[in-house]
C-alpha cells in the first residue's frame, strides 16, 4: 500500500524547490536593481557636490559682479552730468563698460539661479534615490527571511514538531542575521568603500601634481595619508562593532568602559558606572548578550535622548546577571513606540534589545515618559543551566 502521507510530503518538497528557485532568481533581479539604483545615487551625490561648489563660485562672483554694477551706474550718472567736463568719447566709453558689467552681472545671476534650479532637482532625485534603495533593501530582507526559512528542515516543520515557536524562533534569527548583515554593508560602503575610492582618485592625482610641483605633490600625499588613516580607523571600528577584541582579552566591565569613553569623546555625555566584577560562572555567549544589549542601549540615547547624564549599573547573583542604565533625557511613551515597532518595522536597535533579552530567556523592562528620562532594566540567566531551567518553567 502506497503511503499517502510521503506522497504529498515529496510533492510538497518539490514544489518548494521550485519556489525556492523562483525566489532566488527574483532576488538576483532585485539586487541588481538595486545596484544600478546605488550606483545613480553615487552619481547624483557627485553632481550634486560639483553644482554645490559651482553655486559657491557664482554666487562669489555675482557679489562682486553687484559691486562693480554699482559702481558703474554711479560712474556712468556722474559723467553724463557732466557733460563740460568729459567727452563725448569718454562718455560712451564709460557706458559700454557700465553696459557690458550689466549684462554679465544679470548673465551670472540667471546662471546662479539655473544652478539652483539644478540642485533642487538633484536633491529631490536623491532623496527619492534613497528611499528606493532602502524600500528595495527591505523587500531583499524579507526575501532572504523567507528563502532561509525555506531552504530549512521544512519536513520536521510539516510534521508538527512544535512547528510555531520553532517558526518564529527561525524567523527572528534569520531577521537579525538579515539586519545586521545589512548594516554591516552600510557601513563598510558608506565608510571605508568611500574613503578607499577617494585614496585611488587622490594617488592618480598625486603622481600628476609630481610632475609639475614637488611640493604641492607632498601636500596631496599628506591629504592622502590622511584619508588612508579615517578609511583604517572606521574599519577598526567596524571589526570592534562586530567582536570587540578587548571583550576577550580584558572582559566585560572594560569593554564596556571602553565604548562608554568613545561616548564620552563624541558627545560630551557625562557617564557614571557601576559595575560588579566579572567572575568565569557568567558564560562568554552571556557577556557578549550584555554587551551588545549594552550597546545598543547606549547607541539609543546618544542618538535619541539628548541625555547629558548617563549612569550604568552590572550586578549578578548566583543565576542572573542585572543591568540598569538610567539617563535623564527627553524619555518617550514605552507603550506607543513599542507598538509602532513591532507594527512599522521601525527602530531596530530596540527590535534587536528586545530580541537578544527574549532568546536568553531573560527580562527586561523600560521605565520612561516625557521629560523625566529613562531607566533600562534587564536580567539575563548567567549560564546555560539557567536557560534551560527557565525553558523547563515555561
Amino acid at each position: 500500500m502506497v503511503n499517502n502521507k510521503n506522497i504529498d510530503i515529496v510533492e510538497v518538497n518539490n514544489i518548494i524547490k521550485k519556489t525556492i528557485g523562483e525566489i532566488v532568481m527574483s532576488r538576483e533581479q532585485i539586487l541588481n536593481i538595486v545596484d544600478n539604483v546605488r550606483n545613480d545615487y553615487e552619481n547624483v551625490k557627485l553632481e550634486l557636490a560639483k553644482i554645490r561648489n559651482e553655486i559657491s563660485s557664482t554666487v562669489d562672483e555675482v557679489d562682486v559682479l553687484e559691486k562693480q554694477d554699482k559702481i558703474m551706474r554711479r560712474k556712468l550718472a556722474e559723467v553724463s552730468g557732466k557733460f563740460n567736463i568729459y567727452s563725448e568719447e569718454e562718455i560712451r566709453e564709460v557706458y559700454d563698460k557700465a553696459s557690458e558689467i550689466r549684462i554679465m552681472f544679470i548673465t551670472k545671476q540667471n546662471e546662479e539661479k539655473a544652478l539652483k534650479d539644478r540642485r533642487y532637482k538633484l536633491e529631490v532625485a536623491l532623496k527619492k534615490s534613497a528611499e528606493n534603495i532602502e524600500n528595495a533593501e527591505k523587500v531583499i530582507n524579507q526575501i532572504s527571511i523567507a528563502l532561509g526559512y525555506l531552504e530549512g528542515n521544512v519536513l520536521s516543520a510539516l510534521e508538527g514538531t512544535d512547528r510555531n515557536s520553532e517558526m518564529f524562533l527561525g524567523i527572528k534569527i534569520l531577521e537579525a542575521q538579515e539586519s545586521e548583515r545589512k548594516r554591516i554593508s552600510r557601513d563598510i560602503h558608506d565608510g571605508p568603500a568611500q574613503h578607499m575610492a577617494n585614496v585611488v582618485m587622490k594617488a592618480d592625482i598625486c603622481s600628476r601634481i609630481i610632475q609639475r610641483d614637488v611640493q604641492e605633490g607632498l601636500k596631496e600625499l599628506t591629504d592622502l595619508k590622511e584619508s588612508v588613516k579615517t578609511a583604517l580607523k572606521e574599519v577598526r571600528d567596524i571589526i570592534f562593532d562586530l567582536r570587540p577584541m578587548s571583550l576577550d582579552d580584558l572582559g566585560l566591565n572594560q569593554t564596556i568602559q571602553a565604548i562608554a569613553k568613545s561616548i564620552i569623546e563624541d558627545s560630551g555625555m557625562e557617564m557614571e558606572l557601576r559595575l560588579k566584577p566579572m567572575k568565569s560562572e557568567i558564560e562568554p555567549i552571556i557577556q557578549v548578550a550584555a554587551y551588545r544589549i549594552i550597546q545598543e542601549i547606549l547607541n539609543n540615547i546618544r542618538k535619541h535622548a539628548k541625555a547629558r547624564h548617563v549612569e550604568i549599573k552590572l550586578d549578578y547573583g548566583t543565576k542572573y546577571l542585572n543591568a540598569v542604565l538610567t539617563d535623564d533625557g527627553i524619555g518617550f511613551n514605552v507603550e506607543e513606540t513599542l507598538k509602532r515597532v513591532k507594527t512599522k518595522g521601525t527602530s531596530y536597535g530596540l527590535i534587536s534589545i528586545f530580541d537578544r533579552v527574549n532568546q536568553l530567556q531573560g527580562e527586561i523592562r523600560i521605565d520612561s515618559s516625557l521629560g523625566v528620562g529613562t531607566v533600562y532594566n534587564i536580567k539575563l540567566p548567567i549560564n546555560r543551566e539557567v536557560i534551560r531551567d527557565e525553558k523547563g518553567v515555561h
